[in-house]
């Protein structure tokens, strides 16, 4: 029976197919045992949002859903910013004690949460069973553990209080980070510290300068979430501007410097000109962000040449992720459903290039087509906030692999919208409490 609660990613997977399997079963049985005609029984399987096994309580666990959701991402958090640092090098008994169950209490409150605490349609559960399953098939050939977390976060997040979540998981980020920070500061931890190219590079606290980059990206993301651009004060563009000096000058982490940098400047631009996204060619031009991203990481890594003058000079720009991209997809071929490559060597910190690689094309295009249909129904919607902080996590990817960490990008929490293929009219956002999906 203990094995049961500590098998792993693996297991939970499993947990919530099985679950989902079974709740299709019983959605089809409840429409047939319908006293209606056949097209009014097909009808009702596919179109009724019903709780599985049973509606009772449905208000009840509609609220109780929500706040399994804010808790598991909550913890997963806590885990990833905290837990995830330095810290595990103090020796504490309560660290030993406390990290081999957070994951356990995470993932079991998401599994428990996606199964009984959520409304589904035949649709909506057939469309959402293809995704996992999917990511889940991928995932058994690369191993690759955030791409299929991501989905099950980024499924489960539906029925949610959005707001409320962000707020609640903001704080617990924040506190993490400065917690951490603080800590290495007064040497109650250590930290990581070089030299490179003459600039002095500290992680503090955690385990790589990147790492401590791409958290602070997130927490600004979430503080501008929050806020809502066309609210922003001169007081929040000082922050913004503070933790982009910090990540410039401490960790030197120049992926998360220049979107702190990207997320000011469209922050600014959309709080003054708050019409520049509503003519539809400036949205259509927008929404392709992700597909041109893609198309343009294979294609200039397939084309790199290394004695070509500009290419060094880009090159040089991405701090060499052109060529480690080049590299990777010249040295290997491409498989269908995914693949490890464990012996190759190869690093690749482009995440759409990573994806095709180790994810294959139809994990990879799955997966942006959602986040291209997610941006352009964030722009119709008027949701501006949401969407410059989509494109500024978009251009993260091109040179690292954080892009599908749910507790990293807090904007794919809005997903669901497109993966259960929910109607336009429900297309959520941070703004108000009440938007849930």
């Amino acid at each position: 029976m203990l094995s049961l609660f500590t098998t792993g990613i693996y297991g939970y997977l499993d947990l919530v197919l099985i679950g989902w399997a079974l709740g299709l079963v019983w959605l089809a049985g409840r429409a047939l045992l319908k006293k209606v005609p056949f097209a009014q029984k097909v009808r009702s399987g596919l179109g009724e949002e019903v709780y599985l096994f049973g509606n009772w309580a449905a208000p009840q666990r509609e609220e109780i859903g929500g706040w399994l959701f804010l808790v598991s991402m909550a913890l997963l958090q806590f885990d990833m910013f905290f837990m995830n640092s330095y810290v595990r090098e103090s020796g504490a008994g309560w660290y030993a004690f406390l990290a081999p169950k957070l994951d356990i209490v995470y993932f079991w409150l998401i599994i428990v949460k996606m199964v009984f605490f959520t409304r589904y349609s035949g649709l909506q559960l057939g469309a959402g069973f293809c995704f996992l399953f999917v990511f889940r098939w991928v995932f058994l050939n690369n191993g690759h553990f955030w791409p299929v977390v991501g989905m099950l976060y980024f499924l489960a997040a539906k029925d949610i209080r959005f707001r409320r979540t962000l707020k609640v998981c903001l704080a617990v980020s924040a506190a993490s980070f400065f917690a951490v920070v603080l800590a290495s500061a007064v040497e109650l931890i250590p930290t990581l510290t070089i030299m490179d190219g003459g600039r002095p590079r500290n992680s503090f606290g955690y385990g790589w300068f990147n790492l401590t980059g791409v958290i602070l990206l997130t927490i600004c993301i979430m503080y501008v979430c929050w806020r809502q651009v066309n609210k922003l004060k001169w007081f929040d563009f000082a922050l913004l501007a503070a933790a982009m000096v910090f990540c410039d000058r401490g960790p030197d982490s120049r992926a998360a410097t220049i979107c702190i940098a990207l997320l000011i400047a469209l922050s600014a631009l959309l709080r003054f000109l708050p019409g520049l996204a509503r003519p539809v060619w400036v949205r259509a031009v927008v929404s392709a962000a992700p597909a041109g991203a893609f198309a343009l990481s294979l294609l200039s890594g397939w084309l790199y040449n290394a004695t070509g003058s500009a290419w060094t000079v880009l090159d040089s720009l991405l701090s060499g992720r052109l060529r480690l991209a080049h590299q990777a997809l010249t040295g290997s071929s491409i498989a269908i459903a995914g693949q490890r490559l464990t012996d190759s060597g190869f690093l690749v910190d482009n995440f759409y290039v990573n994806l095709w690689i180790y994810g294959g094309p139809v994990e990879s295009l799955l997966f942006w087509g959602a986040v291209t249909v997610l941006l352009w129904r964030l722009l119709k919607k008027g949701a501006l906030t949401e969407s410059a902080c989509l494109v500024v996590l978009l251009a993260h990817a091109v040179m690292e692999t954080h892009f599908a960490w749910p507790c990293i990008n807090v904007v794919l929490w809005l997903l669901p919208c497109v993966l259960y293929l929910l109607p336009s009219g429900r297309t959520p956002s941070f703004a108000l409490e009440e938007n849930r999906i």
